[in-house]
């Protein structure tokens, strides 16, 4: 097994990873803006963006991407990913502002007013997300490589646990405090973080033998377990061979 490279390797398989990291990405900017409310009780309820279904699975992705193909491939990825979602939001506004069919907004019971509504909310949470994204996901993955070459490779689920418990706290608290500013009381802002975070982390947990099975895969069958022992961990960098 290749284990220590020059250079990162691609491959049909990290290209795959890399869509469907991105594809979740794109959907939980989407979501974000709309809160859910789930009753659990008579008197406790919880209130959460809809996108907390959906965005854990990127910490998921880029865990498999760092752990067996590098910083550097999931670098290029995440930055791929906020990319693309500036992409898609740019398109939403346009599509916003576009002056509306009258019987398009008729026959939808004012559709135009709710699409606006929605997909005006979708810049405010790029806004947020950009911040929280880019520093929530390189953390974990930094914190994942590093703790990777100290362990020898040892100690899987411990370091998986601890770069997402560090990540998504920090992801959690940024994200909600930029995206609902003056929209939810301060207290449901904190309850929701608090919320986010325990479910964000209890997924992980979850998910961690998928995780294990899916890394020894990818590590077997592309002949490749990457240790980042001479990367410059520049987030900044797009750069496949620093």
């Amino acid at each position: 097994m290749n284990i220590h490279n020059t250079a990162p390797v691609t491959t049909k398989r990290v290209i795959l990873l890399a869509m469907l990291f991105v594809t979740f990405l794109v959907v939980s900017n989407l979501c974000a803006f709309k809160v859910a409310e789930i009753h659990l009780t008579n008197h406790f309820f919880v209130n959460f963006p809809a996108a907390l279904i959906f965005f854990p699975l990127t910490y998921f992705f880029d865990d498999i991407l760092t752990e067996v193909y590098g910083f550097k491939i999931s670098r290029f990825i995440i930055w791929g990913g906020l990319m693309c979602s500036a992409v898609v939001t740019l398109c939403t506004t346009i599509a916003v502002y576009l002056p509306s069919s009258a019987l398009w907004d008729q026959n939808t019971h004012h559709g135009a007013a709710a699409y606006a509504m929605v997909f005006t909310g979708s810049l405010r949470v790029l806004i947020a997300s950009i911040f929280a994204y880019f520093t929530g996901e390189f953390i974990n993955s930094i914190i994942l490589a590093k703790l990777k070459i100290i362990t020898s490779g040892k100690y899987f689920s411990l370091r998986i646990l601890s770069s997402t418990a560090i990540g998504v706290a920090i992801d959690s608290t940024i994200f909600c405090n930029i995206a609902f500013w003056n929209i939810l009381p301060q207290t449901i802002i904190w309850n929701m973080i608090l919320t986010i975070y325990l479910f964000k982390l209890s997924y992980e947990f979850i998910m961690l033998p998928i995780t294990y099975s899916v890394t020894a895969y990818l590590k077997k069958v592309d002949n490749i377990d990457y240790y980042d022992v001479a990367t410059k961990f520049n987030p900044f960098s797009l750069s496949l061979a620093d």
